[in-house]
């Protein structure tokens, strides 16, 4: 297991998911899927990663600021996860 490189997709995914995770913190099912997201980016797995995340914010309805909507969607071709975001709906969980 190795950190991210700063400034790399990898590590721009983690720190997004890092922000969703404690913002859900007190929700136990989500922060517990979340904090997988983030073993899965530790664990050189950031493109199934951002598929989980889209899947976990669908699951457990997670609010997303636009902020991180756009980093995560920006993300999607550099981690080879093209459509994640849509297949799994979570822009009608922006918050403006």
């Amino acid at each position: 297991m190795r950190p991210p490189r700063p400034g790399s997709p990898e590590d721009l995914l983690r720190s997004t998911a890092e922000t969703i995770a404690r913002r859900s913190a007190m929700e136990k099912n989500a922060a517990s899927a979340l904090r997988s997201v983030i073993d899965m980016i530790d664990n050189d797995e950031a493109e199934l990663a951002l598929d989980d995340l889209a899947h976990v914010i669908e699951c457990f309805r997670i609010p997303v600021l636009r902020t991180e909507y756009d980093q995560l969607a920006a993300l999607e071709p550099l981690l080879d996860s093209a459509g994640a975001l849509l297949e799994s709906g979570v822009a009608r969980f922006v918050m403006e």
